[in-house]
């Protein structure tokens, strides 16, 4: 599940990696740029004149094997691996914001929609993640998941760890690949505590649940979903307002209601993922669709450009509140409600 991570100074480490070495790994070796761009990073003004350039040959290095790629790769260590990588986040993301959310602990539940937000959260920082997910990699998913053909049948939340410690394999992440469940929601939720829940999963009773639950416990949620082209970002505040109804309002008692009289019909199903949303927020051709699965379509259709932007919204929403009560700017961080991310109604700008 985890990359392997070896120091040549441990004599143990060192056995272990000739033993890796026997298996004949794909070795990526670009140590040397590294050690440069950490050198520029920590000195800018080496930019204006590169030939002053000393590389510090006594940074520590180490080797990283990932076994499901059978590779090896030459890298930093931890504190200077994370100093380099995450240079370019500034000053969008400022140190103190980098702190902050860097202590925030994630919890994703759905991987399909969640991927792309928990792939961008990890790009941006060192954050604490709880994945789950208990769906697995199929060619239908290949039109909006950031995956291939060689990854098919491997479970969502495996997958996306993987994808993760590639990045970073330093990452702190703790896998559910069975999905949520009456038996792991409070572990999930609770054990340690999650400071966000995104909420991305297909399962009707379970988003009802989970959002009860983290009331309960005052965690807040969010969740993004596709409408066509375009997102629409729900932010449940159960932090700052427990008595805050389910989906800030905008999810009716009557759909409530009818997800958990318990089992139904395809049709039935169909109809109260529409309602949970809403039809009036929805774009009209995915509502149309919603009648024609069963007959003419094999599912609520889904396209990758909305799903790339789900992605960054997630991850945008979660820096908002990891921030605290204020932003940089000085404006209140994200309160309950609906926003909207409209790409079918990008403006054109003017010359002024």
């Amino acid at each position: 599940m985890k990359p392997i991570i070896l120091n040549s100074r441990s004599k143990k480490d060192r056995a272990d990696l000739a033993l890796i070495r026997r298996r004949r790994p794909y070795v990526v070796d670009e140590i040397e740029e590294q050690l440069k761009e950490l050198e520029f990073v920590k000195n800018p003004k080496l930019l204006l004149d590169p030939s002053k350039l000393n590389l510090n040959r006594k940074v520590e290095i180490i080797w990283v094997y990932y076994p499901w790629k059978n590779t090896l790769v030459h890298c930093l260590n931890k504190k200077d691996f994370k100093y380099l990588r995450t240079s370019r986040n500034q000053d969008l993301i400022t140190k103190d914001e980098q702190k902050k959310l860097e202590k925030f602990r994630v919890g994703i539940a759905g991987l399909n929609v969640g991927n792309p937000g928990a792939l961008c959260l990890a790009l941006e920082g060192d954050i604490e993640m709880k994945l789950t997910d208990n769906d697995v990699l199929s060619l239908s998913n290949l039109n909006r998941f950031r995956a291939g053909l060689p990854d098919l049948g491997l479970n969502k939340a495996i997958l996306t760890a993987r994808q993760i410690y590639e990045i970073n394999p330093f990452a702190k992440l703790e896998i559910f690949e069975r999905g949520i469940s009456d038996e792991n929601i409070e572990k999930f939720l609770l054990r340690p505590k999650i400071d966000v829940l995104v909420e991305e999963m297909d399962n009707l009773p379970l988003k009802i649940k989970i959002r009860e639950l983290a009331r309960a416990w005052k965690i807040p949620v969010i969740m993004v979903t596709g409408s066509g082209p375009d997102v629409i970002i729900d932010v449940e505040r159960f932090d700052r307002d427990p008595n805050l109804p389910l989906l800030s309002g905008y999810l009716k008692k009557s759909v409530i209601d009818g997800i958990k009289v318990g089992p139904m019909i395809l049709g039935e199903k169909i109809r109260l993922a529409r309602d949970f949303m809403g039809v009036k927020y929805l774009h009209s051709r995915l509502v149309e669709s919603f009648d024609l699965v069963g007959r003419k379509i094999a599912g609520i259709p889904q396209i990758a450009e909305s799903s790339f932007l789900r992605g960054a919204s997630i991850a945008y929403f979660v820096r908002q509140i990891a921030q605290g009560d204020k932003v940089s700017s000085g404006r209140p961080a994200c309160r309950s409600g609906r926003y909207n991310l409209k790409l079918s109604d990008v403006q054109r700008s003017k010359k002024s």
